[in-house]
């Protein structure tokens, strides 16, 4: 057996263990819900807000940074929905303090933070409303 055929099969071997590098991005969403219209009885959409992201140089490194960012990203989507809530009461406690009805229309509700691996930074972004035809 030549010395390049050992050369090779013994970098096939090594390359075998390794990990490839598949560079990828890892990115942080906010998604915006918002009422679409009264049409069938009422539906809602959902906007895609690319906040921020970074590039990964291999599949495993973005899954790792992932785990760790999910935690962060409950977080956020529970302060949201604190808010949201808060904003709410405030809504309700000053139409009764007019002695008005308190009207849903428009509420989109509370906004929600995730974090996906893309391999391009912002492909599921979504950024226009749908409407109803």
């Amino acid at each position: 057996m030549s010395d390049e055929s050992v050369m090779l099969r013994a970098w096939n071997e090594i390359i075998e263990e390794k990990e490839v590098a598949q560079e990828c991005y890892l990115s942080l969403y906010e998604e915006i819900p918002y009422y679409g219209g009264p049409e069938e009885g009422g539906w809602w959409g959902h906007l895609h807000i690319l906040k921020q992201y970074c590039k990964c140089p291999t599949l495993d490194y973005a899954e790792e940074l992932r785990k760790k960012l999910e935690i962060h990203c409950k977080e956020l989507t529970e302060e949201a929905k604190r808010a949201d809530g808060e904003h709410c009461l405030h809504y309700i406690q000053q139409a009764e303090a007019r002695n008005e009805d308190v009207d849903d229309y428009g509420y989109d509700g509370p906004m929600s933070y995730y974090v996906i691996i893309e391999s391009v930074a912002g492909q599921n972004q979504v950024t226009e409303r749908s409407h109803y035809e």
